[in-house]
């Protein structure tokens, strides 16, 4: 699926030097299934020219020479077409006159006669969104629902560093994705997620581990993102664009003591909290850890390795008020039922997500198939993203 599919987005494009990285942004937008309309500022087309925004999304540009009142490319027809209003490089100019109620161009028109969803991404000299006005007025707007995408902290235009600059492409078209897609229910949860396949050391320099590339841990934690879920990912994999709560694990052991924190700082909160357990978890450690580096050597040609079991971390974390969901991967069709309900029942979980690794879903794939066993049996293939909102919604049904 495409998180975007269909979803009309108007983006309003100010006066920043930071107008061209908004073609990029149109473009995700656009690659997500969005159809996308634009506003520039009269500022804004000294930056960069409507030609490239008109042949990107292959609509009309609003500008003050393109306004029409025989169609709907005017400040009232974009307005009453959106579903979302970007602006995207915002100006401080910009923000400050909406905050005050100004309406003196086509862009300001438009954002205030539409009560969408509305992001608004600034970017400017830090000192000017630093600014005591400014900050007022981020908190003004804020408070009656714009949703902010902070700008982030590097080199600006002028040569200053400081925190001016426009946030990075991807993190502006998540949140728009977090805007469309959000809901009521997942709004009041919590989603924890392990992901990554553990690496448990032999030495300082090896380590034992498996196939896992995180894939799957990432595209839940994405899902739950966009329906609006607070969201934690335990593991050793990150998005760098994704915002939410990333907790570093790399052994069994890390993945268990950050469980263990994550469910004890959420445990007197109201969200419902749900646990995706999607870590491969190795079944075995080095018996005894060297220090340095195993030298070949010493250890001969052949060399035996003294293991023992990792612990079982489903098994061992308080799952109290958790909505618990295993996953199971298998490489034999005959017995992977089987032992998909041997761990629901033995661990005491909700839920279980079974995978034949097999053609379809393999280790590093983009593509998937799972069987949700809960009450239900439901299952899902496709791209693991599709796979993963799917899953999702089907939990939010059940529990409807």
């Amino acid at each position: 699926m495409k998180p975007l599919e269909n979803r009309r987005i108007v983006l309003g494009v100010t006066g920043s030097i930071a107008a061209y990285k908004s073609l990029y942004l149109a473009r995700l937008l656009i690659k997500a299934g969005a159809i996308v309309r634009v506003i520039m500022s009269p500022s804004a087309e000294k930056f960069i020219g409507k030609i490239s925004f008109e042949a990107i999304s292959q609509n009309a540009v609003l500008t003050k020479k393109s306004e029409s009142w025989t169609n709907d490319i005017n400040h009232i027809g974009f307005a009453k077409w959106a579903e979302l209003f970007i602006i995207a490089p915002a100006s401080v100019n910009t923000i400050n006159k909406i905050a005050s109620g100004a309406a003196d161009n086509l862009l300001l028109q438009a954002f205030i006669a539409r009560s969408a969803p509305k992001l608004i991404a600034p970017a400017a000299n830090g000192a000017m969104i630093e600014n005591a006005v400014t900050k007022q007025n981020i908190e003004k707007l804020t408070a009656i629902g714009v949703e902010f995408v902070n700008s982030a902290y590097g080199d600006l235009a002028c040569g200053d560093v400081g925190s001016g600059r426009l946030a990075e492409i991807e993190t502006i078209f998540y949140a728009a994705c977090r805007a469309l897609n959000k809901n009521d229910f997942w709004r009041s949860k919590t989603a924890i997620i392990t992901g990554g396949g553990t690496k448990e050391p032999i030495d300082d320099v090896r380590v034992i581990s498996n196939l896992s590339g995180g894939k799957t841990a990432l595209s839940f934690a994405k899902a739950a993102y966009f329906l609006g879920a607070k969201v934690y990912l335990i593991g050793n994999i990150k998005d760098d664009f994704l915002p939410i709560e990333y907790i570093e694990a790399n052994t069994a052991l890390e993945i268990k003591a950050a469980l263990d924190r994550v469910i004890a700082a959420e445990k007197n909160a109201q969200n419902k909290t749900f646990l995706f357990m999607a870590a491969a978890v190795g079944d075995y450690q080095a018996a005894q850890k060297t220090i340095g580096k195993i030298k070949k050597e010493n250890a001969g040609i052949s060399w035996n390795l003294p293991l023992k079991q990792t612990i079982d971390v489903l098994s061992a974390i308080d799952k109290t008020n958790l909505y618990a969901i295993g996953f199971k991967a298998e490489t034999d069709p005959l017995s992977a039922y089987d032992n998909a309900l041997k761990m629901k029942r033995e661990k005491k979980l909700n839920a279980v997500c079974l995978n034949v690794i097999g053609d379809i879903a393999r280790f590093g794939g983009e593509e998937t198939k799972i069987k949700l066993i809960t009450k239900n049996e439901l299952e899902f293939s496709g791209d693991k993203f599709s796979v993963a909102f799917d899953i999702l919604r089907a939990l939010e049904s059940e529990m409807a």
